[in-house]
């Protein structure tokens, strides 16, 4: 439209042009300027415009490709996930057949120890993990005087297996239900002499110190509180030994 308008106010300054009065031609050639820089500044914006809505376009076209993308990871990452739980999932259920199986065996185990009065070789035909197992029901179970005989056929047969240091550990805990705190004291010393890299090492070392404490050895008893703690001054053990220094201070 200011195409049309700018042809017809040129056409119509050239018609006036021979007999309109000189005042009159000045006046149409500044509406005429004024008219072809209206146009160019409508050019300026629409060219504007045009920019504007290309880089919309390109921006949109961008993210929708970056949002599959990222979708595309997503999936993928799912499917990892639903496979890894699947493979967990059978693991879980190889893991519980088995247990089933040790459950049944120690159960069996159990009825025929009770039925020849408690006196025969529990761990006798079984692998390291039933004959481990079936000591450990002993102790939970409270008959303290089998477990140790089980615990200590179990060292016996397997000395050097993950749960052997457990194994010894447990020996201290049966002879100290038992009263036997001298017994207690020198099983607990062998966990870490025996296996000084086991996982039961401070927690036989705080025992120690607790039977010594029961003897009425409070020197040692002290030692060996002093000695969980200057080795492992973060754990469950040391905060142990630390109250019942504490509380051997506040007695004096």
């Amino acid at each position: 439209m200011t195409g049309r308008l700018f042809l017809g106010a040129a056409a119509f300054a050239l018609l006036a042009a021979g007999c309109a009065p000189s005042g009159y031609y000045r006046s149409t050639s500044v509406s005429l300027d004024s008219l072809v820089t209206l146009q160019t500044q409508q050019q300026r914006r629409l060219a504007a415009l045009e920019q504007q809505i290309a880089n919309t376009r390109e921006s949109v076209q961008a993210t929708r490709a970056s949002s599959d993308t990222r979708l595309s990871e997503l999936n993928q990452r799912m499917d990892m996930l639903q496979g890894k739980l699947e493979e967990s999932g059978m693991r879980f259920s190889a893991l519980s057949v088995k247990m089933d199986a040790v459950k049944s065996r120690i159960s069996t185990s159990e009825s025929l120890r009770v039925a020849s009065g408690g006196l025969r070789d529990s761990t006798a035909g079984m692998d390291p993990e039933e004959a481990y197992q079936t000591a450990y029901s002993d102790l939970a179970s409270g008959r303290y005087g089998l477990a140790k005989a089980a615990f200590t056929e179990y060292l016996r047969r397997y000395p050097a297996t993950e749960v052997s240091d457990n194994a010894q550990y447990w020996i201290g805990e049966c002879d100290y239900a038992l009263g036997d705190f001298q017994g207690a004291i020198e099983a607990f010393k062998k966990v870490a002499e025996n296996y000084p890299k086991g996982d039961k090492v401070r927690a036989a070392l705080l025992k120690t110190g607790i039977a010594y404490a029961r003897l009425k050895d409070m020197d040692s008893a002290k030692k060996y509180y002093t000695m969980v703690i200057t080795r492992f001054p973060r754990s469950d053990e040391a905060r142990l030994a630390r109250e019942r220094l504490a509380t051997k201070k506040e007695a004096q």
